[in-house]
């Protein structure tokens, strides 16, 4: 039901348009009527009209000045003016607030029932829209953290980053070169370095991840990741500032900020480390920087890279090792990968400056890009594989070389899934060209035609054909259509001629010196021994 107010300094009309309303319109309801332009404000406010009919001349406050302070608290309302003729020329200031009905006096009763039904429709269509918008927003803001994880995944990786980059830019609304990475980590202890019971911070971590979320969300411009373990790695764009120990100032205060706040929420101990300012292209930078600066805090709250004094025991994060770890497990190389992994671990056991807990923090943030990439890829949880309590399962290990060979085996099953996923893929393509084949040997048929309808490249098709059948397209076509051949030349009296045009061949002389390599003998010589 649509609210209507009636404005006219005449009764007699008010009590007509009300009469007509109500009897031919159902959808509208006449909730106010007004004589002046002061007594149409009030009742306006009173009663929030969607649709009003305004006399363009009244005693006092015109219809026109009547509009725009109407307007002016409810901007969404609908009017049509009414308005003898000779007032026509005064009517058109109302074009200026946007009116678009206009409605002359003697007033029609058809022109009034279809003004008031498409200012009606107009507002329907209006409500519709803001509903779809509404539903788009609410979709857009379930989908965004998950982007902004992704984008956290992808700077971790570093794999093709600056073509991604360029979309998550876009799609996240991106709008400065550059930034800078803090790391939220939380825990038991008095330093960041030193944190224990990471099984239960991980727990309350993901409980109060939306709050923690919408805390840093609402102090600055920002990207949240996941929670990894016991952190929670955040990425700030912002432009460079021209004083670097100013912008230092400012992005620590910031990290106290927002540590106070969540502070008063949740009771833990929380550290944030802050890397320095990086264009997007190399923001892996600023996180390994943010991450040596937690790995070294002295047991202050929040640690910046350029507050560190002096050559630290560290770690870099190996961005090439985790981009070669993951193609490995994509292209199904199992040793390669776990080859790969190994050496990252050698190189963690070998810091003589990291704690044991530490290392096995960074042994998780290598397998949480493990575990990312066989979801990407679709593969299935098993007896073996669970997405979901693999982190406590590490964490529960009491060696680094029990974890090592954990990781190990854990990195070979899924790079194994991947290659059984690709084979049994490949499989089915496989059978569906050799159907293909079967179908339309008869024709003359390429590689690339083939492949084409495969919807595969012709380089992949003839590599996988190769594998799977042993033989390469061209020997495979020929040992169907030389089968066949062989049907005819027993089974019918069809001449060699004949036959050589009817499984594919142009070429007589052709077709019966492919037989005789491929069966031994002559298309003749094997008629005479079959018969």
């Amino acid at each position: 039901m649509y609210k209507l107010m009636i404005v006219d300094d005449e009764q007699i009309v008010i009590d007509a348009i009300t009469h007509i309303i109500n009897k031919s319109i159902k959808d509208v309801e006449v909730v106010a009527c007004a004589k002046n332009g002061r007594d149409a404000i009030e009742k306006a406010r009173a009663a929030h009209p969607e649709i009003v009919l305004m006399d363009i001349r009244m005693p006092g406050i015109n219809g026109i000045d009547a509009i725009a302070e109407i307007q002016s608290f409810f901007p969404d309302i609908k009017f049509a003016i009414i308005s003898a003729y000779e007032q026509f020329e005064f009517a058109k200031q109302a074009m200026e607030f946007g009116i678009e009905h206009y409605i002359l006096k003697p007033i029609n009763r058809t022109i009034l029932i279809n003004t008031i039904n498409k200012m009606a429709s107009q507002i329907q269509q209006q409500k519709e829209e803001k509903k779809k918008e509404l539903e788009i927003k609410e979709k857009l803001e379930k989908v965004i953290p998950y982007l902004e994880h992704g984008f956290i995944y992808s700077i971790l990786l570093n794999t093709e980053f600056n073509e991604e980059l360029a979309r998550y830019m876009e799609i996240l609304n991106i709008g400065h070169p550059g930034g800078y990475i803090m790391i939220m980590q939380f825990g038991d202890g008095e330093k960041a370095s030193g944190l224990s019971n990471r099984i239960g911070s991980s727990i309350v971590g993901h409980e109060n991840y939306p709050y923690v979320r919408d805390t840093f969300k609402f102090k600055c411009n920002c990207i949240v990741g996941p929670v990894l373990v016991n952190k929670i790695i955040v990425y700030v764009p912002c432009e460079r500032f021209r004083d670097e120990y100013e912008f230092r100032l400012q992005t620590i205060e910031l990290a106290e900020d927002i540590l106070n706040s969540i502070r008063r929420k949740i009771k833990m101990e929380y550290f944030i480390g802050i890397g320095g300012y990086k264009n997007n292209q190399e923001i892996i930078h600023s996180y390994s920087e943010a991450a040596k600066a937690l790995r070294n805090n002295r047991g202050e709250p929040i640690s910046h890279i350029l507050d560190l004094y002096g050559e630290q025991p560290g770690y870099t994060y190996d961005i090439q090792s985790a981009g070669n770890m993951v193609a490995k497990i994509e292209m199904g190389d199992s040793e390669g990968a776990a080859a790969v992994f190994t050496k990252i671990a050698d190189r963690i056991n070998g810091l003589a400056g990291l704690g044991f807990d530490m290392k096995k923090s960074l042994l998780i943030e290598y397998m949480v890009i493990v575990h990312r990439t066989a979801m990407e890829a679709k593969v299935e949880e098993d007896s073996c594989l669970k997405y979901n309590d693999y982190i406590q399962e590490m964490l529960s290990h009491d060696s680094l070389e029990k974890l090592t060979s954990w990781c190990i085996n854990r990195i070979k099953h899924i790079t194994g899934k991947i290659r059984s996923k690709e084979f049994e893929k490949g499989s089915g393509i496989i059978l569906r060209a050799k159907k293909y084949i079967r179908d339309n040997f008869k024709d003359e048929i390429t590689l690339e035609e083939l492949s084409r309808k495969l919807n595969i490249s012709p380089q992949y098709f003839s590599k996988l054909f190769k594998e799977e059948t042993g033989y390469n397209f061209i020997e495979y076509l020929t040992f169907v259509r030389i089968e066949h051949s062989k049907k005819l030349l027993t089974t019918t009296n069809m001449t060699i001629k004949e036959i050589c045009y009817s499984v594919g061949y142009g070429d007589p002389n052709y077709f019966s010196r492919l037989f005789k390599k491929n069966t031994g003998m002559s298309p003749t010589v094997y008629v005479g021994s079959n018969r």
